[in-house]
């Protein structure tokens, strides 16, 4: 235990000091929040993947596939598909723009009010997701860390602000590159030991049913198709994944980033789904949310286990730590600025963002402490999903056929999505909140398109 300790915290620290040399560099908000619009495709693809991929797609993925099987995939699958329907048809318009936010897109289409909402479901529903990390974060340390529960998000805490006081989006595009480097050796080599103990796909479909293990729908029809919708217009309207995009030296460079992370994603998960699957194929019971953890602690050698479960911790940080970025960036641009009166210069909008950062990661730790044995996955699906019920069908407007939606309609279509997103559980209707909400925003939004070409 102790050389897995050691090999482990090696490489955390070299994550860490790398970020903190990087972060040299940083001389204002917009290195801080935006890495000063000089992104090439590469680091668009590490900021997207950086936050993207971490606790979700590793511990959580490998969670759910131990208890479901296939329908684990979903995460990563339409991630992916996200991530290509943003290449082909959002980056380009969106770089374009030259905003810095997502509200600050829609308040220059419709006005402030539908800015504001589409602030507050984007920065709700992302903290939501900053706590599925922060769970992912607790299941990896709640095996090695004594104490009391509040122990592990207190020491993820520290991490987190670790890396994004490092440099924030300009350290964390290139540290986000390194870590999908990281994230495939660790995965790829965690698959191979999967195989090597027996448990290969011929192996697992003689002995595991079919039903759910071997279906994307294995949660049911809903879920699943819930879970891939919520993962595509949730990173359309996530401001860390649009922020890579408006960081890009260019709109073709942007562009040509989120399709890289579209071919680069899916097959993550379906390495966590094949450690998950090979995990209940062993026969091992154990805690669902510790089974990445236990497969690695018990499948290595203590030297190389330290470091592939470092490996995963740094993935997980790091994509709690893209997360806060985008929400505290939302707090400073949408919130702050806009009705601060005096002048922000370049050190005030440093100081203001990390504060926000600082503000994000302790509330998150603190919501931990309520979600303790929910899945992972769980919360992030709620989360994409709060973040596109209200701003997708607005957005897409916007982009696709500007000056067709009056800023009152789209204020209408923005708020009843997000309004009836959170209160469709409460009325115990069978479809799935994230539907209700986005056909209540369609709706509006399509009356609205309507009532403008009347009045042409």
């Amino acid at each position: 235990m102790g050389l897995f300790f050691l090999f482990a915290s090696i490489m955390v620290a070299f994550f860490v000091i790398l970020g903190l040399r990087l972060g040299r560099y940083v001389s204002g908000d917009r290195d801080y929040s935006l890495a000063g619009r000089k992104a090439s495709a590469v680091s668009v693809s590490g900021v997207l993947l950086g936050a993207l991929v971490g606790g979700a797609s590793t511990v959580g993925t490998v969670e759910m596939a131990y208890e479901w099987g296939l329908a684990a995939w979903w995460f990563t699958l339409g991630g992916g598909i996200g991530c290509l329907v943003l290449g082909l048809w959002f980056a380009v318009p969106l770089r374009s723009a030259g905003v810095e936010t997502i509200p600050g897109f829609l308040t220059k289409a419709y006005g402030r009010r539908t800015g504001s909402t589409a602030m507050w479901a984007s920065t709700i529903g992302t903290f939501l997701s900053v706590v599925a990390q922060f769970l992912a974060g607790g299941a990896l340390l709640g095996r090695f860390l004594p104490g009391p529960a509040w122990i592990t998000p207190l020491v993820f805490s520290f991490f987190v602000l670790a890396f994004l006081f490092s440099g924030g989006l300009k350290g964390y595009s290139s540290l986000g590159v390194l870590k999908i480097f990281l994230l495939y050796g660790v995965l790829t080599v965690c698959g191979l030991a999967t195989l090597k103990n027996g448990h290969t796909p011929s192996a697992l479909f003689a002995d595991l049913p079919s039903y759910p293990f071997f279906s994307l729908f294995g949660k049911g029809l809903a879920k699943g198709l819930n879970a891939g919708v919520s993962l595509i217009i949730g990173i359309l309207c996530t401001q860390i994944y649009i922020q890579a995009v408006f960081s890009a030296s260019s709109p073709e460079t942007a562009r040509k980033g989120a399709l890289v992370s579209a071919v680069l994603m899916p097959p993550l998960g379906l390495l966590g789904v094949l450690i998950g699957l090979g995990l209940r194929h062993s026969g091992v019971q154990i805690k669902s949310s510790e089974a990445l953890s236990y497969f690695i602690e018990n499948s290595f050698h203590p030297v190389l286990g330290g470091v592939l479960w470092g490996g995963i911790l740094v993935t997980v940080i790091g994509t709690a730590a893209g997360l806060s970025l985008g929400i505290a960036t939302n707090l400073v641009y949408d919130c702050y600025v806009p009705y601060k009166k005096s002048a922000c210069g370049k050190r005030h909008l440093l100081f203001a963002s990390r504060a926000a950062v600082t503000f994000t990661v302790f509330l998150a730790a603190l919501t931990t402490l309520l979600g303790m044995d929910s899945l992972i996955l769980e919360w992030s699906y709620l989360s994409m999903g709060l973040r596109g019920a209200g701003t997708f069908f607005p957005l897409v407007v916007g982009i696709m056929l500007p000056s067709r939606l009056s800023s009152g309609w789209a204020f209408a279509a923005s708020l009843t999505g997000l309004t009836v997103t959170v209160l469709s559980p409460l009325t115990g209707a069978i479809t799935e909140p994230l539907f209700a909400g986005l056909f209540a925003s369609g709706a509006i939004t399509v009356l609205g398109i309507l009532k403008g070409l009347r009045q042409i």
